[in-house]
């Protein structure tokens, strides 16, 4: 192999301008197609998904989790609640002008029309809307003189000042059944909590109006969302300072959430990688006495992810943003291979000689860490796939161009200086010879046996997001005015015919009565009090049929007529009402419910092709979780989802198959080192310290309790792969003597530095998930160097030299 690329670079030496030309083309090239690429953003893409959840994958696509943004409008001491109402006025008409374009619904004001259009449709099908009780209490209203009272309490409100409101709904509902019927949409979201006021949702002690604002764009979609948070905040701003001290509003969802959490991740990663990267182009310039270096440096590793780029816009659609910023940290692992080859050409190598050192450590390397990489391919996250791809081809690509380009690009040999640095050292220093040393990895190792088992994997996903004090201070609010805090469960009824899911979703609605009447749950809102099925609507009409005999009808029309008449009504007064008793109804479509604006049918259901969910939406406390799922364990094509726990679940999967991984990588490396090698005892030198490494990183995670999650347990993968790399070029160091093992440490200091700038430095983020990759990368980095430049020569010696110095 080092001959290959001997005769490559002479070749390309004599032919420079022609190499120069043909890497332009290249990278323009590379650069166009990762340009195609389009990325998803979704951080539940890291979830996985296999054959045994492809159902509950399949609801959770379709159901529509409506991530809604509350706005809590919220009177002061010197407002009043004509302030509420007109500050949520100019709220509304300064969203309408500046963001219509994120705004897909708003629901918490009430036109006067919508009021009368929900009440008529209310009204035109009313035994659909009416239950048991409310045919006992009209039943109650139809004795005469009950009529007689409610046709003289018209007759006062008709020429009453509010009459002309009100003339509209009595000339044809004299006895309130379109009134009874509305009720039942409280289920539908409408809290009893709160009273229509000025066409808003108002709390009943008038200190506060809610509106739920439905954004166009899901909460994945951060960059638009973006631009709506900063003109929901600038709004925020502008009206508060107009309303101080009288009205004040706070925002609070899901899409917020996301927002701020994308940008804390931009704003951390953009501080810690310009602090990283200015000290290391100062560490490099001043370690290599060049002022290229830099870039000398960069370019392989910027190959390594523009062709692995490339390759994923061949083979997918698009790649989740999650894996590829992840994928990012391979930094540490890419710019090894140029560390390595440009300390040997520092160290007055000639370039047969840098390839005889190099090429073959560096190819064992890559080919070594691409295979624990592509392990990745195991666990059932396409999200996760994708970053083992991409790795396994940028450490190959970046390896292998880092071997052509490097010595063309760099001439710089310094003789006499090239060990006047602090690295080298630290690098010429004798770690295995050092007893404190010794004993301090034999007392860790030790301590890990007894902390190991404290590293927990924190499954809460939720605890990994980012949420500013004003949303924080925002969520408090909304408890205690609507325990927004409560769990909240789905129940889905699922399917592909349209009648069956309905009448799924009819039982569904009838069990969560009966819960809310056993008090085994705080509330719900279900579409079953308006939707139901062609078989549950047709019972409620022969219910109606049977209360509204012939007799009861003249009987109710005779009395109406009768006690008008003392009030000068005409006998046609009501004569809309008398129709309504005589209608022929009919079942509705799911399509003419979208008469009712109130509350959007959308919010509960929902249609992917001819697969259609129905969802309703649970509030119980934590102890009386277990009892509402227990009551629809046996529904058919019914799923209780509880988001929360199952992420816990597949991401408790998620560890599982890491731990698996885990075992496979060292596997496949053993095997692979075994085929280099051809020598046992050379693969045992090498892939112990990995094994140790491993060990005392968990050792000293349970040490300072210290747990993983689904961002920093996929660094493990990165971690071992650079242990895998330090303890081959180690193994190929000793092989070649005192000087190339010198040389080759300090390539491993100068990749833990690199490592440590790059990737630790995020320990100064703000953002959780940052924070914890950082604080696993320094202990895993720290660990890998020390195990390597001591374990691994007392190793080489007791297994290789030994036996050679008792044989001879």
């Amino acid at each position: 192999m080092a001959k290959l690329f001997y005769k490559l670079y002479n070749s390309i030496q004599r032919r420079k301008s022609v190499f120069v030309v043909g890497l332009c083309v290249v990278f323009g090239m590379l650069v166009w197609m990762a340009s195609t690429l389009k990325f998803d953003e979704d951080i539940s893409k890291l979830i996985p998904s296999n054959s045994e959840n492809e159902q509950l994958q399949k609801v959770l696509k379709t159901v529509q989790f409506a991530d809604k943004i509350i706005v809590n409008i919220e009177r002061e001491d010197n407002g009043s609640t004509e302030d509420l109402t007109d500050y949520a006025t100019q709220f509304l008409d300064s969203l309408s002008e500046r963001s219509s374009n994120y705004v897909k619904d708003i629901q918490g004001k009430i036109e006067d029309e919508t009021i009368f259009e929900t009440l008529d449709f209310v009204y035109t099908n009313a035994p659909l809307f009416l239950r048991e009780a409310d045919y006992n209490l009209l039943a109650n209203k139809l004795h005469p003189d009950s009529i007689a009272k409610i046709t003289e309490s018209n007759y006062k409100t008709l020429i009453s000042p509010s009459g002309i409101v009100a003339k509209k709904t009595i000339v044809k509902d004299p006895l309130g059944i379109s009134l009874m019927g509305i009720k039942h949409l409280e289920q539908l979201g409408i809290s009893d909590a709160f009273t229509l006021k000025d066409g808003f949702l108002v709390s009943k002690d008038e200190q506060h109006i809610l509106l739920f604002i439905t954004p166009e764009y899901p909460s994945s979609n951060t960059n638009e969302n973006g631009i709506f948070s900063a003109q929901l905040y600038q709004l925020q701003e502008e009206l508060n300072s107009g309303y101080s001290s009288k009205v004040k509003s706070s925002y609070y969802g899901g899409t917020l959430i996301a927002v701020a959490n994308a940008q804390q991740i931009k704003s951390d990663i953009q501080l810690t990688v310009s602090i990283a990267m200015v000290l290391l182009m100062a560490v490099f310039i001043l370690f290599y006495k060049k002022l290229t270096i830099p870039i000398i440096l960069f370019v392989p590793t910027i190959f390594g992810g523009l062709l692995a780029i490339t390759t994923l816009s061949v083979i997918r659609t698009e790649i989740s943003a999650i894996s590829l910023g992840i994928g990012a940290v391979l930094l540490g692992v890419t710019l090894d291979y140029s560390l390595h080859i440009l300390t040997h050409i520092r160290n007055n190598e000639t370039v047969k000689e840098l390839f005889d050192g190099v090429s073959k450590p560096i190819l064992m390397s890559s080919l070594t860490t691409a295979l624990a990489f592509l392990c990745l391919l195991f666990v059932d996250s396409r999200a996760l796939q994708d970053l083992g791809i991409f790795a396994a081809i940028s450490v190959i690509g970046a390896s292998i161009f880092a071997l052509i380009f490097i010595p063309q690009a760099y001439k710089g040999s310094l003789k006499g200086d090239s060990k006047s640095t602090i690295l080298d050292r630290m690098a010429s220093y004798d770690f295995h010879k050092n007893k404190l040393v010794i004993g301090g990895i034999g007392a860790l190792l030790l301590l890990s046996a007894f902390t190991y088992h404290r590293v927990d994997f924190n499954k809460d996903i939720s605890n990994l997001n980012f949420q500013p004090e004003r949303i924080k201070s925002a969520e408090a609010e909304l408890d205690k005015l609507i325990n927004i805090s409560s769990k909240s469960l789905y129940v889905v009824a699922f399917g592909t015919d349209e009648q069956l899911v309905l009448e799924t979703n009819d039982s569904i609605f009838r069990t969560l009565q009966k819960l809310e009447q056993q008090q085994e749950l705080i509330s719900y809102n279900s579409v079953g009090a308006l939707a139901a099925s062609d078989k549950t609507q047709q019972e409620h009409i022969v219910t109606w049929n049977h209360f509204w005999t012939q007799e009861l009808k003249k009987q109710t029309q005779a009395e109406l007529i009768k006690n008008g008449t003392t009030f000068g009504f005409k006998h046609s007064t009501f004569q809309e009402f008398y129709e309504l008793l005589d209608h022929d109804f009919q079942p509705l479509t799911i399509e003419a419910y979208t008469d009712i604006n109130v509350i959007p049918i959308d919010d509960f259901i929902a249609k992917d092709g001819n697969f259609m969910t129905v969802s309703s939406v649970v509030n119980v406390e934590n102890n009386k979780i277990q009892e509402v799922k227990d009551a629809f364990k046996n529904s058919k094509n019914t799923l209780v989802i509880d988001r929360q726990a199952i992420n816990e679940t597949l991401l408790g999967h998620l560890k599982n198959d890491f731990n698996k991984l885990l075992g496979y990588c060292l596997i496949a490396v053993a095997l692979l080192l075994l085929l280099f090698y051809r020598n046992l005892k050379l693969t045992l030198v090498t892939v112990i310290p990995i094994t140790i490494t491993w060990l005392v990183t968990i050792g000293i995670m349970g040490l300072f309790h210290l747990e993983f999650n689904i961002f920093n347990i996929i660094i493990s993968t990165f971690i071992f792969g650079l242990g895998v790399d330090y303890s081959i070029f180690m193994t190929n160091g000793m092989k070649s003597g005192v000087a190339s093992m010198t040389t080759h440490k300090t390539s491993i200091i100068l990749s833990v530095l690199t490592t440590i700038l790059g990737v630790g430095v995020l320990i100064f983020a703000k953002h959780p998930a940052l924070h914890s990759l950082a604080s696993i990368s320094i202990i895993g980095i720290l660990s890998a160097m020390f195990i390597t430049f001591t374990i691994q020569p007392l190793l080489y010696k007791f297994l290789i030299l030994k036996p050679k110095n008792g044989n001879d």
